[in-house]
């Protein structure tokens, strides 16, 4: 299991849809269609030439990356992952176009290696103020840091937040022990988490709370 994945599974991390939100299986579970292709449609990275080759670039390093073992991967991906291996972004995208013509099944690691590895990512439907500031040395937020003022604007907001970001305003304003990352933390969790529609709850919350204020 990766990062992505644990992510998801940790209760309270993105809701109450676990794994089943993660991959989007509740949004296509009783379509009539087989192929992966066909389910996964428009959350798919483009197969052809260079179309998407930065997300291609960044689903390569996420997968050389990623904490999980190269024993749970299937073999194609173990090889893509060695960097020893020489592979490239072209060799991640080509095992991707063959396996979206493959059927699809929940429960098969094809296609959750699809889901994690060929599609999109919040990020690159949230747009340019996507934050990418690192803390400091000590691990602080920076003062007047891009962190500090989305996570002071959550602070003094009234209104009715989702369940998600509820918990993260009463970490960030509690009396005792205040998380002040609480928010750098989901929303970086988030960037990384697989597209699924615009009206997905995460990404809404992403687009609402994890963008730079900045011009």
């Amino acid at each position: 299991m990766n990062a992505l994945q644990k992510a998801a599974m940790t209760a309270g991390a993105f809701g109450t849809g676990g794994v089943g939100s993660y991959y989007g299986v509740k949004a296509i579970k009783d379509s009539g269609t087989t192929k992966i292709k066909d389910l996964l449609k428009n959350r798919l990275l483009s197969t052809k030439g260079e179309q998407n080759k930065d997300q291609w670039t960044a689903r390569l390093t996420s997968l050389r990356k990623d904490s999980i073992k190269k024993e749970s991967l299937t073999l194609e991906l173990q090889e893509i992952k060695d960097s020893s291996k020489n592979k490239t972004w072209e060799s991640l995208r080509d095992l991707c176009a063959s396996r979206i013509e493959k059927e699809y099944s929940k429960e098969d690691s094809i296609f959750r290696e699809v889901v994690d590895y060929c599609t999109f990512r919040n990020k690159d439907k949230l747009g340019n103020k996507v934050i990418v500031e690192a803390t400091e040395t000590g691990g602080n937020l920076k003062n007047n840091g891009q962190w500090k003022k989305v996570s002071d604007a959550l602070k003094d907001k009234v209104g009715t937040f989702s369940p998600i970001i509820t918990e993260i305003q009463t970490k960030l304003k509690a009396n005792q022990s205040p998380d002040a990352h609480a928010l750098r933390k989901w929303c970086e969790e988030a960037y990384e988490t697989p597209w699924i529609n615009n009206e997905e709850s995460n990404f809404q919350d992403a687009q609402q709370h994890c963008l730079s204020s900045d011009n």
